[in-house]
C-alpha cells in the first residue's frame, strides 16, 4: 500500500512539473479560459434567466437549443478531431495547412447550408417545431458561428490564447446584453437571439485573427480536398454523433416525451453539471496533439502518460463528482431558485459525470483514438447513444427528467467501462503492462 501511494505520489510530481514547462500546459490554461466563457459566464446569467423566464420559457429555449445543437454536432463532423491531428502533423508546412483549412471550411459551410434546408422541412412537416419556427432559426445563428470559428485550426497550431481572449469577450457582451434587455418571460426569443449573436461575431473575429496570426494564403477550395476531408472525419463523426445521442440531445428527447417545462428542470440542472464537467476538457484538448504525437513515436510513454493522466484526470473528478452530490440542494437553491426542486434529483443522478467523463477521456480521446482504435470507439460510442434512447423512452415518460438523468448516467457507466475492457484486450491498458516499468 504505502509503495502503491509512494508510486502515485512521484507519478503526479512528474505530472506537474513536465505540465509547467510544457506547450500543453499554457494551451490547457487558455483553454479553461474558453471553458470559462462557455460554461462558468453563462452560469452567472443562470440564476437570472430561470427566474426571469420560468421553466417553461427556459424550457422552450432549451428544447429549440438542444434541437440546434444537432446541426452543430452535423457542421462540425469529425473536424474538430480530425483537422487538428492533420494541422498538427503538418505544423510546419504552410501551403499544406492554408490547404487543409480552406478545403474543412467548404465542407462547413456546405454542411450548415444543408442543416438549414434540413430545419425548413423539420418545421413545414412537424406541429411542434412548425410553432416555434421564429426560435429556432434565430438560434441557426449559433451553427454559422460554429462553421466559421477554426478552433480546430488553433488546436492544431497549439495556439489557444487568442481565441480564448475573444471568447471570453463575446461571452461578456452577451451576458451584459441579457442583463439589459431580458426582462419579462416573452423575452426568450431576445435571449435566443443574443446567443447567437455572439456566436457569430465570435466566429468572424476567429476567423480575421487566424489569417494574420497564421498567415494563411488564400486556397482555392477542391472537390476533391473537400472529399477527403470528410472522408478523413467520417469515423470520428459517427463517434461524435454516437456521443449526441447520450449529451446533446437528451433535451430534445425530453421535450418530444414531456413539456417545455420538464425539460426546464432538466435543462438547468445539466447546465450546472456541464460546467462542473467542462472544467475537465481543457486538460484533455490541450493534451490530444501531444498524445497523437508520443503514440506514433513510442507506444510506451503514451501508456505511462496515459496511467498518469488517467490517476489525475481521475482524483479530480471524483472530487467534483461527490460535491455535486452533497451540495445539489444548496445549489438548487442558490442558482435556480424557488420552483426548481425537480432538479435537485437531477443533479444528483448526474454527479456521477465528471469522474466518468474523466476517466473515459483519456481512455478515448488520448489513447484508443492516438493508436487507431477510431472504429472500436465509435462502436462504443453509438452502443451507449442507443443505450440511452432506449431507456429515455421507457424512463422518461415514468420518471420525467430523472428518467432522463438516469439514462445518461448508465450510458456513461457504458462508456467509460467498454472502453477500459477494449483498451485491455488490445494490450492497451495504461494500468498494467510492461510500460508501468518505465522500460520502452
Amino acid at each position: 500500500m504505502n509503495l502503491a501511494i509512494h508510486t502515485l505520489r512521484q507519478d503526479m510530481n512528474l505530472i506537474l512539473k513536465a505540465a509547467l514547462r510544457s506547450s500543453v500546459a499554457k494551451n490547457a490554461g487558455s483553454l479553461y479560459v474558453i471553458q470559462i466563457a462557455n460554461y462558468v459566464v453563462p452560469l452567472i446569467t443562470v440564476p437570472y434567466l430561470v427566474r426571469v423566464l420560468g421553466p417553461a420559457g427556459y424550457g422552450t429555449v432549451a428544447f429549440g437549443q438542444s434541437l440546434t445543437a444537432y446541426f452543430t454536432l452535423f457542421v462540425d463532423y469529425g473536424f474538430a478531431l480530425s483537422a487538428t491531428r492533420k494541422i498538427s502533423v503538418n505544423r510546419g508546412d504552410q501551403v499544406a495547412i492554408s490547404r487543409t483549412v480552406f478545403n474543412v471550411w467548404a465542407a462547413k459551410m456546405l454542411f450548415c447550408i444543408a442543416g438549414m434546408v434540413v430545419l425548413l422541412v423539420l418545421v413545414s412537416l412537424v406541429p411542434k417545431l412548425h410553432d416555434m419556427a421564429a426560435l429556432l432559426f434565430v438560434l441557426y445563428g449559433s451553427v454559422l458561428g460554429n462553421t466559421l470559428f477554426p478552433v480546430w485550426l488553433y488546436q492544431g497550431m497549439e495556439k489557444m490564447v487568442a481565441i480564448s481572449v475573444i471568447n471570453l469577450v463575446m461571452r461578456l457582451l452577451v451576458v451584459i446584453g441579457i442583463f439589459t434587455i431580458i426582462h419579462q418571460p416573452d423575452d426568450y426569443l431576445l435571449y435566443a437571439g443574443l446567443t447567437s449573436l455572439g456566436a457569430v461575431a465570435a466566429g468572424v473575429a476567429g476567423v480575421v485573427v487566424a489569417f494574420h496570426m497564421f498567415k494563411l494564403r488564400p486556397a482555392l477550395p477542391s472537390w476533391r480536398g473537400i472529399w477527403e476531408e470528410m472522408a478523413g472525419g467520417w469515423t470520428l463523426f459517427l463517434s461524435q454523433a454516437s456521443v449526441s445521442l447520450y449529451t446533446v440531445g437528451n433535451a430534445f428527447i425530453l421535450g418530444l416525451l414531456t413539456n417545455n417545462t420538464v425539460v426546464g428542470y432538466y435543462s438547468a440542472a445539466e447546465k450546472i453539471v456541464k460546467a462542473i464537467v467542462g472544467m475537465l476538457s481543457p486538460v484533455s484538448q490541450a493534451a490530444y496533439p501531444r498524445f497523437s504525437k508520443m503514440a506514433s513515436e513510442s507506444k510506451a510513454l503514451a501508456l505511462q502518460w496515459g496511467r498518469r493522466m488517467l490517476f489525475f484526470m481521475g482524483g479530480i473528478g471524483l472530487i467534483l463528482s461527490v460535491a455535486l452530490f452533497a451540495g445539489a440542494p444548496m445549489i438548487v437553491r442558490i442558482v435556480l431558485g424557488p420552483g426548481y426542486e425537480p432538479s435537485i434529483m437531477v443533479i444528483r443522478v448526474l454527479a456521477a459525470l465528471p469522474l466518468l467523463i474523466g476517466v473515459s477521456n483519456i481512455l478515448g480521446i488520448q489513447l484508443m483514438l492516438p493508436f487507431g482504435k477510431d472504429k472500436k470507439f465509435t462502436a462504443i460510442l453509438f452502443s451507449a447513444g442507443l443505450i440511452n434512447i432506449v431507456l429515455a423512452l421507457i424512463l422518461a415518460p415514468l420518471l420525467e427528467a430523472t428518467g432522463m438523468a438516469l439514462s445518461v448516467l448508465t450510458s456513461e457507466v457504458f462508456v467509460t467501462s467498454a472502453m477500459l475492457t477494449t483498451l485491455s484486450l488490445d494490450n492497451l491498458n495504461p494500468l498494467i503492462g510492461r510500460h508501468l516499468s518505465g522500460k520502452p
